[in-house]
């Protein structure tokens, strides 16, 4: 259970500081600057787009819609759900 409390803590902290740098992005462009899961993904040689059109009948749909979100808006409720169900029992 700990190490759960431990991966959800992260995904937090990962998720509020993706949101940091796309609000540095947007102040520095002077207009709203969002990267998509599927930009992030890049960076680590992983095709986003492609793995979405290639899967099968409705799950191509759901993973590109998934890819074109923020990685903050994936990563952040993710992180709060997994806060909420395993958080210490007193």
């Amino acid at each position: 259970m700990a190490a759960f409390r431990f991966i959800a803590w992260f995904l937090l902290a990962i998720s509020i500081a993706l949101l940091g740098a796309d609000a540095i992005s947007s102040l520095e462009a002077g207009k709203p600057y969002l990267r998509s899961t599927a930009d992030l993904l890049q960076i680590v040689n992983i095709d986003g787009v492609a793995m979405a059109q290639s899967a099968p009948g409705g799950l191509s749909g759901a993973l590109s819609t998934l890819m074109a979100l923020p990685l903050w808006g994936v990563l952040g409720p993710l992180g709060i759900v997994l806060t909420l169900v395993f958080r210490p029992i007193d």
